[in-house]
């Protein structure tokens, strides 16, 4: 989309936001006492302009670092509604801040605005016009929820004390963005106290709310293997190494780590996913690379398994004569979520939507997320919100060219997000520390 374009598409939007009066009425405008009802007609008041951003930003998908229309997009829609923005942040993000009455607490929002490159098969009316990107993992309906977050609350900021800030980041997608902008200063001036984020979650049903009261997403890190013997010709083997075959006992003897290594209750993954070795069918090949993910959510598991994984790379290199080079790269951190943060999260989702349709989550996932980044430094919580479909319908998982869902699932989440800051800077029980 060329600029001029872009400042069409905000313009517009700037010009919606301010000629429908979603101010709220005087009288709620002295203390935290905001009635649901209120809330419930501001939210969905939004949901035009909540979806159009959505969709706008779905159909021009940037990778990494690249965002540089979606955070133009989310800056100009903050500045429309008065709060300024601070752009340029890691590369391409943005940051807004909405100082309420008066002084309090901070607390922090964060929405991932980076899109993948897979090419996109759903059919949408609105789909990918950039061949081969996607947003296939929701982070257009993230952005398009912390936007209406703000609409929302920009209206309401007579009615608390403290302010918000809303953090726009890029590269989440294994870059790690969190990371650079953290670094930048986007937990400081002022100090947050505390931060939340959201996931879509297909593996939910449509609506349900899950929050793990602990531990949610795993560590996400890299293997890389590099195995060399001596080529040679398949009719004489005796004088040759063979790199692949010293190579598929190794991918076979590093299950064994799972299975046999490591406590069973412990949920860890360690996979290879790419393997590439020889150049002729009729040729011992001489070299083989290996390149996989270790999963983990323990930090004691996780510290040991590069020692695990190279005494099985060395003991199998020097059976098979071959030498080796091994590189083990620590990714994101496990994602964990500060329990009394989580447990408020259920209580206002609950009070919201019912306890029936929020969900503690026992199990934790084995997919990385650099949110794990802030929950190091501030007390918070991920939760997510279910895009799953009725038993029997089909539904795609995240990172799958026909990945979609129902964009009612964008007024949950800004009606989720509104609570949670409301409640967050007007009750005194639930800061950590």
């Amino acid at each position: 989309m060329s600029e001029d374009a872009l400042l069409r598409v905000s313009g517009k939007i700037s010009e919606s936001l301010h000629n429908d009066n979603l101010s709220a009425p005087a009288t709620m405008r002295s203390g935290p006492g905001i009635s649901s009802q209120l809330l419930d007609d501001l939210v969905n008041r939004t949901m035009p302009e909540v979806i159009r951003i959505r969709r706008q930003i779905h159909s021009h998908p940037e990778l990494g670092f690249e965002e540089r229309q979606t955070g133009a997009l989310c800056a100009e829609t903050l500045a429309s509604l008065g709060v300024e923005p601070m752009t340029g942040i890691a590369r391409t993000g943005v940051v807004g801040l909405l100082r309420g009455r008066g002084d309090g607490r901070t607390v922090a929002l964060r929405a991932d605005m980076d899109a993948l490159p897979i090419p996109e098969d759903t059919g949408l009316e609105f789909s990918s016009r950039v061949p081969g990107l996607m947003h296939a993992c929701g982070h257009d309906g993230h952005v398009a929820i912390l936007l209406g977050t703000a609409m929302v609350l920009s209206k309401l900021r007579d009615t608390f004390e403290g302010s918000v800030k809303f953090i726009f980041q890029p590269a989440e997608e294994s870059l790690g963005g969190a990371r650079e902008m953290i670094a930048q200063g986007v937990l400081d001036s002022p100090p947050v106290d505390g931060i939340f984020a959201l996931h879509l979650w297909p593996d939910l049903s449509h609506g349900q709310i899950g929050v793990h009261h602990g531990p949610a997403m795993a560590a996400l890190d890299k293997v890389s293997i590099t195995l060399r013997g001596r080529g040679g010709h398949v009719a004489t083997p005796h004088k040759s190494s063979d790199a692949i075959v010293a190579a598929s006992q190794l991918v076979l003897a590093l299950q064994a780590i799972v299975s046999k290594e490591t406590d069973p209750v412990e949920p860890m993954v360690l996979s290879i996913g790419d393997f590439k070795a020889g150049r002729a069918y009729n040729a011992i090949a001489d070299l083989a690379e290996l390149k996989g993910t270790v999963r983990t959510l323990d930090p004691a598991l996780r510290s040991v398994m590069p020692g695990l994984i190279e005494r099985k790379v060395k003991g199998i290199a020097e059976s098979a004569g071959a030498e080796y080079d091994f590189e083990y790269t620590f990714g994101y951190p496990p994602v964990i979520n500060d329990a009394r943060m989580a447990e408020f999260v259920r209580d206002v989702c609950s009070s919201i939507l019912g306890p029936d349709k929020v969900a503690t989550m026992t199990k934790p996932s084995m997919v990385g997320e650099d949110f794990a980044y802030y929950l190091e430094k501030v007390p918070g919580a991920m939760f997510l919100i279910g895009t799953g479909k009725a038993p029997g319908e089909s539904t795609y998982p995240l990172h799958h060219s026909l990945f979609g869902f129902d964009e009612d699932v964008l007024r949950i989440g800004v009606r989720g997000m509104v609570e949670l800051v409301i409640d967050f800077l007007t009750r005194s029980w639930h800061s950590s520390g």
